[in-house]
């Protein structure tokens, strides 16, 4: 055994070391190529070879991972938590600019949802080569929560040489007959169709108290906010609400939403969550479990406590 751990060792020493090829190893141990790669392969499960990767955000790959095959994740990225917790959505908007600027191709189309978190991204985004084309996926909100949606949008196109389609309607208009009015309109069901043919979306989620965008935005009251967390709604994505599960709950704002539906924006191919926080953790859970999104962008904090929630209430429920 000693002489073929020898072998083995001496083998991966080439390859990973001196960085020989495999055809240039076959040449020199007069054995095939498919040989090497075999003998490579054993020396790593024999644990003669092992990896060790280093770098700022090494540390979090294994949470990356376990979000992955937790959740059913096509991908996610997790940064460390910053403290003071307020920096916290600047350094996811940094988070996700970093993730387009690998993302984004020449001719990308990308789906725009609103949130403070996505409101940050703008300003961390290098310059992209190629013409990206970005589409709002909901109508906007002129009030209450600190941020322009247009303005946005308009800068992400800027930074990546591309157009921007705006939405120009409400989010919520005052009944159902007006929003029947606005869909009608030629201009607005176009863009909303272009949004759902999207090849990435951009979301963030809400939450169900006084920082909801529905309080914020004087659309319900303090008890608006009481009556959908006692019909257990604990965030909402695009405006619509779900509970932790992911189960939509009726909100009645919902038939005066101007907006992509829950089920256009699962059709999306990449659906990326910008989110995180104490106070996001059951409203991401949901948005997870309900399957509007494939890739999560997140904190260290955020990510170590859904992967705790997930667990302890799957024994729960045993």
């Amino acid at each position: 055994m000693a002489s073929d751990e020898y072998l083995l060792s001496r083998i991966a020493w080439f390859y990973y070391v001196e960085e020989l090829t495999q055809k240039e190893i076959a040449a020199r141990f007069g054995v095939s190529r498919v040989k090497v790669v075999r003998l490579l392969k054993e020396a790593r499960e024999r644990g003669l070879v092992e990896f060790r990767i280093s770098g700022l955000r090494a540390s979090y790959l294994p949470l990356e991972r376990s979000l992955r095959q937790q959740f059913g994740l096509r991908d996610a990225h997790v940064i460390g938590t910053p403290s003071p917790i307020e920096n916290l959505r600047p350094a996811l908007g940094e988070a996700a600019a970093f993730y387009l600027s690998s993302a984004l191709h020449t001719d990308s189309v990308v789906g725009l949802g609103m949130g403070r978190t996505l409101s940050e991204i703008p300003k961390h985004l290098r310059p992209i080569n190629g013409i990206c084309h970005f589409v709002e996926m909901v109508g906007g909100i002129g009030r209450g929560l600190g941020f322009d949606s247009y303005k946005v949008s308009s800068q992400l196109a800027d930074r990546c040489g591309g157009e921007v389609e705006h939405l120009y309607a409400p989010m919520i208009v005052e009944t159902p007959a007006a929003r029947q009015a606005i869909l009608g309109d030629s201009q607005i069901s176009s863009v909303l169709n272009r949004a759902a043919a999207s090849d990435i979306a951009l979301v963030s989620v809400g939450t169900v108290d006084l920082d909801s965008f529905l309080f914020q935005a004087g659309y319900v009251d303090e008890s608006g906010v009481d009556a959908l967390a006692a019909k257990g709604a604990v965030g909402d994505v695009l405006g619509r609400f779900f509970d932790i599960d992911g189960r939509l709950v009726p909100c009645p704002t919902d038939d005066r939403f101007v907006g992509l539906s829950p089920s256009q924006l699962a059709r999306i191919p990449i659906v990326v969550c910008v989110a995180g926080g104490p106070t996001k953790v059951c409203s991401i859970l949901g948005a997870l479990r309900g399957r509007y999104v494939n890739v999560l962008i997140t904190d260290a904090d955020t990510a170590q406590a859904l992967l705790d929630y997930s667990d302890s209430d799957s024994v729960r429920r045993r």
